[in-house]
């Protein structure tokens, strides 16, 4: 049952216990950086700008990052970001309610279940052979499609922003959150790997985060680029923001479970109600 999975609860409390340690192995495995052998809410969102203007008219740089700070937007076109915890969520936006609608754990590693909130796992996400058995326009086909895997990067942000009016506002070691989806995991994922492959631990690692322009017929989209700047030690506040970003994880996912349990027993009590209709009905025939 997928909720044997939910997950991976105690797994935040080993990564945490790892960072404390400082051992670094533990730390990739647990972080979901090595395989081994072989809420949100609080945080600044970092974000690729798609805005040509803001709600007063004012020109924006599109493809700059942005981030929500102090009651308004900044904008910098190069930021330097720290990565302490790299998870994996499932979701389906909602572009009516502008909300989600849709939402799974988060995990270290892609592997395995992913309960969420409706009951279900992955939020109807489906395999590729199983998306190739469906005909395009099958219902489970075009959920499947809608639903985004996103990788969700935990860390700490620095740069010379400036708010749409050009005032400057710079940021050190500042908390922050990204979700990299789409066209934007790829890049994210690979820079992270090229790390374990020199066996350097992410959170060691500051990155110069830049954003590619790329052109598919009439869209324009914007990719992050990740690139080595150098190399830290890890600090105690270091460690203890990796606490608070365990806890949110941790708070994040026990909501998800309990919604899930929550829809799993509605989906039963739905089916023992349709079954004991089935009997009414034999009774009456």
């Amino acid at each position: 049952m997928l909720g044997t999975d939910v997950m991976a609860l105690d797994d935040v409390d080993k990564l945490v216990q790892a960072f404390e340690d400082g051992d670094d192995q533990a730390l990739m495995e647990a972080t979901g950086q090595s395989t081994g052998g072989s809420r949100q809410v609080g945080l600044p969102r970092l974000n690729i700008n798609y805005d040509a203007e803001n709600d007063e008219g004012v020109s924006l740089k599109r493809g700059a990052w942005k981030m929500y700070m102090d009651g308004k937007f900044i904008y910098a076109d190069t930021v330097m970001l720290q990565v302490l915890l790299r998870t994996y969520e499932y979701s389906v936006w909602d572009q009516e309610t502008n909300s989600f609608a849709m939402k799974s754990v988060q995990k270290t590693v892609l592997s395995g279940e992913f309960p969420d909130n409706t009951g279900g796992n992955k939020c109807g996400r489906l395999t590729r052979d199983e998306e190739d058995g469906l005909a395009k326009d099958d219902p489970r086909y075009l959920h499947s499609r809608s639903v985004v895997c996103n990788q969700v990067v935990y860390g700490k942000i620095s740069g010379e922003f400036a708010d749409a009016d050009g005032s400057p506002v710079v940021l050190e070691d500042q908390p922050v959150i990204a979700y990299f989806k789409r066209s934007g995991f790829k890049p994210v994922a690979d820079f992270i790997d090229s790390l374990s492959r020199q066996k350097k631990v992410m959170q060691k690692v500051v990155a110069r985060m830049d954003t590619n322009k790329n052109k598919k017929g009439s869209v324009t989209f914007w990719t992050p680029l990740m690139t080595y700047s150098s190399e830290v030690s890890i600090t105690d506040k270091d460690k203890e923001l990796m606490r608070m970003f365990g806890e949110t994880v941790k708070a994040h996912n026990e909501t998800i479970a309990n919604q899930y349990r929550e829809s799993v027993k509605l989906q039963t009590n739905d089916d023992e109600s349709d079954l004991a209709s089935d009997f009414v009905d034999v009774d009456a025939a």
